[in-house]
């Protein structure tokens, strides 16, 4: 019995996708943990990737709105891992995705019902960018990355995470933390830490961390956040908007939402979604500068 019913699963898995079938639009993802190369189709793949990225008990509305993203980012960074035989990766460099299985009903169904929507600017799909929590505001994608094909999309106010766990943090810093901090990019001897540049928005475009005799060394905020993350943990430096004070012993940071900030606000898209807002309006708040369109309409 078990044998008939894995046969009925993997066919109405075919059925749920049949015009990408048709199509034969593939990704190759690379597993990081066993260096195998996964081969799915693009709507499989993002079926995947919604469950461990938005999750897969978001509302109908957030989880389309994430699949058009999701869609979007996979076609626009095809071959990004191709010195290692893949188009993406299947952790956070590129998007979460735990094998063909890890999608849900709920995941396949709003990849079926957004299939082959994506979101494109100046002719071309945009690497739709997501995070968690924006904190009230989201930021433009060039003041995070200094990619030439990072989208051109505005920046936008968004109550609606306000109160998701995230949107508001603290972190102390200690003092004596900082010369491990220094020690990754190379300046061991580091013992202040000081905000030096923001942003329109005022997020942190750059941290200065200094040494006794005048010497310092200049930090974009987003590899300050990466940093500080891989060494104190995600939950550390949750964004770059935050503000930075200083006691005896330690540097708080207090700051507003979980992740980069530009994009799609998953926890808002959530919430907005639940209120009753549509997939295209969530898409065209947070994606403001580029427009929907089949992938047929802008792939030769």
């Amino acid at each position: 019995m078990w044998r008939r019913a894995a046969v009925l699963a993997a066919f109405s898995w075919l059925l749920a996708f049949p015009l990408v079938a048709q199509r034969e639009v593939t990704r190759r993802i690379l597993r990081l943990a066993s260096h195998r190369v996964d081969v799915v189709s693009l709507e499989e793949y993002v079926a995947a990737v919604l469950p461990g990225e938005i999750g897969g008990g978001a509302p109908t509305a957030a989880l389309e709105a994430q699949a058009v993203a999701a869609r979007s980012y996979g076609v626009a960074r095809l071959g990004r891992h191709e010195d290692e035989g893949a188009d993406l990766c299947d952790g956070t460099h590129c998007q979460v995705y735990r094998g063909r299985m890890a999608s849900t009903e709920t995941s396949r169904r709003a990849a079926q019902a957004t299939a082959g929507m994506v979101l494109v600017q100046d002719g071309r799909v945009i690497a739709a960018p997501f995070h968690a929590v924006c904190g009230g505001r989201t930021t433009r994608p060039a003041d995070v990355w200094d990619d030439e094909e990072t989208p051109d999309l505005v920046a936008v106010d968004d109550e609606a995470c306000l109160g998701s766990q995230g949107s508001v943090w603290t972190y102390h810093l200690k003092r004596t933390q900082l010369a491990a901090l220094g020690e990754r990019i190379g300046f061991p001897e580091a013992k202040f830490l000081e905000i030096y540049g923001r942003n329109a928005d005022g997020r942190v475009t750059a941290v200065r961390l200094a040494a006794p005799g005048g010497r310092f060394r200049v930090l974009r905020g987003f590899d300050f956040r990466k940093e500080a993350s891989a060494l104190f943990g995600w939950d550390s430096v949750r964004s770059t908007a935050f503000e930075l004070f200083e006691t005896r012993s330690t540097y708080v940071l207090a700051g507003r939402g979980t992740g980069h900030g530009a994009g799609l606000c998953q926890h808002g898209a959530i919430a907005r979604a639940r209120r009753g807002e549509t997939r295209n309006q969530i898409l065209s708040l947070y994606y403001n500068g580029a427009k929907l369109m089949r992938l047929s309409e802008v792939l030769p």
